[in-house]
């Protein structure tokens, strides 16, 4: 996994737990273990992204945009 997946991956994981996982379960229609593949660093899951449906869901229920900042910051734009 390059250093943009591990990134994504960390800001993956700090979405799900703003949200809880019994949320992001409920949003996102998948499972607390499927939720943890997709910001697993485990090798075997590197190449396991959340989907932008699931995103979505998910940011509209957190107090930030967490994979959505990291995107832009690693396109080199910022949101407002």
């Amino acid at each position: 996994m390059g250093n943009n997946g591990g990134y994504l991956k960390k800001h993956t994981e700090a979405l799900v737990k703003d949200v809880g996982f019994e949320a992001a379960c409920a949003l996102t229609g998948k499972s607390k273990a499927t939720l943890g593949r997709y910001y697993s660093s485990a090798p075997e899951h590197a190449d396991r992204f959340m989907p932008v449906d699931a995103v979505a869901a998910l940011e509209q229920a957190s107090s930030f945009p967490h994979v959505t900042s990291a995107l832009a910051d690693l396109g080199g734009i910022t949101i407002s």
